[in-house]
């Protein structure tokens, strides 16, 4: 699944075929929970068919309390799947004068128990 980016919603690349799981982006549009409500419906669809290690990349811009919102839908979906044994990781970005985006991949690691990696943006 791909999604094109707008001013106010990210870029979604989702693959279990290729093993691509990314999201980037600004994410605070209006509209923004349409493209979760897809992202989410994926997730429960495809996740459990994939054979590969995922890491799943999120990488935004700017993000709003809807985003996170469903941000944390999924990663109580993530958690939920690595219970049942799919390797899940998370890669976070975050800028580095930005103390609430780490903050936000800090509680992601800490609430679901998920291996997050973090990476400063450049």
């Amino acid at each position: 699944m791909i999604i094109k980016e707008t001013p106010g919603s990210p870029f979604v690349q989702l693959s279990v075929d290729d093993c691509i799981f990314e999201i980037k982006g600004n994410s605070f549009s209006e509209n923004i929970n349409e493209v979760y409500e897809k992202v989410l419906t994926w997730i429960d669809e495809e996740i459990p068919k994939a054979e590969c290690e995922i890491n799943f990349t999120l990488r935004f811009n700017v993000l709003n309390s809807v985003t996170y919102k469903n941000i944390l839908i999924m990663m109580t979906k993530f958690a939920e799947f690595q219970k049942q044994g799919k390797k899940i990781n998370i890669i976070w970005y975050f800028d580095k004068d930005d103390e609430d985006s780490l903050a936000i991949g800090e509680d992601i690691e800490e609430l679901f128990n998920l291996p997050v990696q973090f990476k400063e943006n450049n």
